[in-house]
């Protein structure tokens, strides 16, 4: 499957970058006016009540509302290295909250609008499952989710170009971005066996040399605030997930929870390089759709913004559009019903103060 050539992309393009772009306009609108609560606590309670809580705003609060700490170096981050530099760098240039959070934002609205193009550049996708999403309207702003975004469909467009050294050095710019796109950059170089081994191994060298030069320099400055990302996945508390739904223990559970996720995850992997191997056919589009929502499903925290992961991934994996419609309104829901109920919380607690 190669991509399209520009032309044909820009056609593809056009009509959903305009629907995109004025999404991202109402998103940025209905999250910024939490830059006029500049306390923690108090822009927690306005953000839930009126349904625009943004981390990007919360942890900009957290931090002080003003230039943060070097990631790593002086502040440990629970992001992996790329992400954390994500969060920081705006706060270099605009401290203060409204220039921290707009500069935040367009960043974030480049990446929605670029990763469109790349949906847009390979064929048989679903731009509009992405384009129209309200997803983007309540998730776009919520979390840096979209820095990751960019570089996991960027580096498909790049494989299925024939460009695999540098797709898969800009897959792995997504693994440091948000770690799980190394699923997808897991089955990509299950594909490159397809050839000689000598370039699996290659590509195999590329990511361990780009993972090197993104971590080392904070591993050795910082280790225990670089190791902190996965040490607080690890003993992270086990949130919204279909755990919680099956009753279980949020602090007693954890190991299990890590464990059967773990499971779960690998045997899928298996599975994909089982189908792979026998029949040399594997859709890498689907497969890639299919295991990360499957890590989603298994892991013991599904934080909501990951309903915009699901919704790039359906796009590309050209299902049809009802079902990406369908994902869009759940999203939608889940939104509603998450921070209300974060509203409610926050509500009681004000009242035993």
């Amino acid at each position: 499957m190669k991509p399209l050539d520009r032309t044909a992309t820009l056609r593809r393009f056009a009509a959903p970058a305009a629907i995109c772009a004025a999404i991202l306009v109402a998103a940025y609108v209905r999250t910024a006016e939490g830059t006029r609560h500049p306390s923690p606590w108090g822009y927690r309670l306005w953000s839930f009540a009126a349904l625009a809580y943004s981390d990007i705003l919360a942890l900009h609060e957290d931090r002080g509302a003003g230039r943060h700490p070097l990631p790593y170096v002086e502040d440990k981050v629970e992001y992996p290295v790329l992400l954390g530099i994500g969060m920081w760098f705006p706060s270099v240039l605009a401290p203060d909250r409204g220039g921290y959070f707009a500069l935040t934002f367009a960043l974030l609205a480049a990446c929605a609008l670029l990763s469109l193009w790349f949906i847009c550049a390979l064929p048989g996708t679903q731009p509009w499952t992405w384009a129209a999403s309200p997803a983007l309207l309540v998730y776009g702003a919520l979390n840096w989710d979209l820095f990751g975004i960019l570089p996991l469909a960027a580096g498909l467009w790049l494989w299925a170009a024939g460009r695999e050294r540098i797709a898969v050095a800009v897959l792995s710019l997504a693994v440091w971005t948000k770690f799980f796109p190394i699923l997808v950059l897991g089955i990509v170089l299950l594909l490159s066996l397809r050839g000689p081994r000598q370039r699996t191994l290659e590509l195999i060298a590329i990511f361990l040399g780009v993972s090197l030069a993104v971590n080392l320099p904070f591993a050795i400055w910082g280790w225990p605030r670089w190791t902190w990302f996965f040490e607080y996945n690890r003993i992270r508390e086990i949130e919204p997930s279909l755990y919680l739904l099956l009753g279980a223990d949020g602090r007693g559970f954890v190991t299990a929870a890590n464990t059967m996720s773990a499971v779960a995850v690998l045997a899928a992997a298996l599975a994909i390089a089982a189908v792979e191997l026998r029949t040399r056919r594997l859709d890498l589009l689907r497969a890639a759709c299919a295991l990360v929502c499957l890590f989603f499903i298994a892991n013991k925290v599904y934080s909501p913004q990951y309903w915009l992961w699901v919704v790039a991934l359906l796009a590309l994996a050209a299902v049809p559009g009802w079902l990406g419609g369908a994902v869009s309104v759940l999203a939608l829901a889940d939104y509603a019903i998450s921070f209300t109920r974060l509203h409610l919380q926050a509500d009681r607690v004000w009242a035993q103060a």
